[in-house]
């Protein structure tokens, strides 16, 4: 299958091929397509020099220098910073179930994410879930909500990335670049005059930045790393772009991931009941919500990767074939430089892989059914060298969520509630064109408040 053609550059344009699962496997063993191809100008946006943006040596270099700081070890030293924000959310959820009135589960699932990532991340205090108007929400909603504009130069950059980068083009508004720039700086000089040292991303990048961490730490867990990978400069700016694209992908993501999930547990009333008494089984056991605890929430679990198949984050990524590749058992040859679109929704929804795509089924995600579908088929955080390096710290950050509402509140679809979900067309991640209104009452039972 061929999608429309991509003015590349330089060269005529040439047609992007749409692989469907069944090759991915065998394409991605041959570690042919590593790169994703954005087109970005640094120059103009420093911001766009992340994570997800960088190819070759130094994309190579920083995944393995961060890759350290997303390890089950690592979320399980901060999972208290977890809960604290989960008790916030908690007061905060409450005093929304008292007034009687359908809430927005998308709004309150940004103030917890967004108030998670701030804190887990970056030892920031936004007060988000109390205050919906804090400057560090202002200028997350300025990048992230819907915009034609921003649709439009999304376009330019990935099917004409040779007239975006010629016209200088900044996906990003000038004060979220100066908001984003400035804000790392005052936190780089607090904690240095302040010689404060926190468990969290910003310090590990800050002990890139000045040294504190040695390369042969990384050459030990990497030996494919090159003498050139090894000469990336990290600097402020740099800092400032991992900062903003780890804030980004952590609150967004899991948000959607949270009220898509709240959506399906209000219109599936026997799933809720059944979440929730795995959920009190569990807190019978430990008495609290611990890091154990969670990961032995099977349900939750199942939950959560149903959500993320009927719901994926984003609905087609892209990768760029390194060298001449020819697709197993066909004639289809894909040349050096063409862009490769997988289409991750469609998988999702292709009933070859998953009978009755558009119903809601945990059971999917058994064991016994997992086996009788190979791991193409499931990419809700992509797969192989390019996998979200954040993806555990995602399902950590959803589960608490869901397990805080579900454990003290039961929510029922509203009148307000427009079903069937629609889209909005100009995102670029999978979001509800309209509010998810729900009705959320505080459970009776006294245990709920063990959560």
């Amino acid at each position: 299958r061929w999608s429309p053609f991509d003015v590349a550059d330089p060269g005529p344009p040439r047609p992007q091929p749409v692989v469907p699962s069944r090759k991915l496997e065998r394409m991605a063993s041959a570690q042919v397509a590593r790169s994703r191809g954005i087109a970005a100008n640094e120059h103009v946006d420093p911001l766009t020099a992340n994570l997800i943006n960088l190819s070759g040596p130094r994309w190579r270099n920083l995944r393995t220098k961060l890759t350290p700081a997303f390890t089950s070890g690592k979320i399980r030293h901060i999972f208290g910073l977890f809960t604290d924000v989960s008790e916030k959310f908690k007061q905060f959820v409450n005093q929304c179930a008292d007034t009687g009135e359908p809430v927005d589960i998308r709004d309150l699932s940004v103030k917890f994410t967004t108030e998670v990532i701030a804190t887990c991340f970056f030892g920031l205090e936004t007060n988000t879930i109390q205050n919906g108007n804090s400057e560090f929400r202002k200028m997350c909603k300025t990048v992230l909500d819907p915009s034609l504009i921003l649709a439009i130069k999304r376009c330019v950059r990935d099917y004409m990335p040779g007239v975006f980068k010629w016209l200088s083009i900044s996906l990003n508004p000038s004060d979220v670049i100066i908001y984003f720039m400035r804000i790392v700086n005052e936190m780089i000089t607090h904690r240095q005059m302040n010689n404060i040292t926190r468990n969290d991303i910003m310090q590990v990048l800050m002990d890139l930045r000045y040294k504190k961490i040695q390369q042969d730490t990384f050459a030990a867990q990497s030996q494919d790393i090159s003498s050139e990978a090894n000469d990336i400069v990290i600097d402020d700016k740099l800092i400032a772009a991992q900062v903003y694209i780890f804030f980004l992908a952590g609150f967004e993501t899991s948000s959607t991931t949270m009220s898509f999930a709240m959506y399906e547990l209000a219109a599936n009333p026997e799933i809720q009941k059944k979440l929730y008494d795995e959920i009190q089984s569990v807190f019978e056991k430990h008495r609290c919500i611990s890091y154990d605890a969670i990961c032995e929430m099977e349900y939750l679990d199942r939950v959560i990767r149903e959500t993320l198949r009927k719901y994926p984050p984003v609905a087609m990524t892209q990768r760029v074939c390194e060298e001449r590749y020819q697709i197993p058992d066909t004639d289809v040859i894909i040349e050096k430089g063409t862009k490769v679109l997988v289409p991750i929704y469609a998988i999702h929804h292709d009933p070859l892989y998953y009978e009755n795509p558009n119903i809601f089924d945990p059971d999917r995600f058994l064991d016994e059914n997992k086996k009788l579908r190979n791991n193409y088929t499931f990419l809700p955080f992509g797969d192989g060298p390019r996998i979200c390096i954040g993806m555990r710290f995602a399902y950590m950050q959803t589960k608490i969520g869901l397990v805080t509402l579900i454990a003290n509140f039961e929510a029922e679809l509203s009148e307000k509630t427009v079903t069937p979900l629609q889209f909005e067309p100009t995102t670029f991640t999978l979001t509800s064109k309209y509010d998810i209104w729900l009705k959320i009452r505080r459970r009776l039972q006294d245990q709920a408040g063990k959560s």
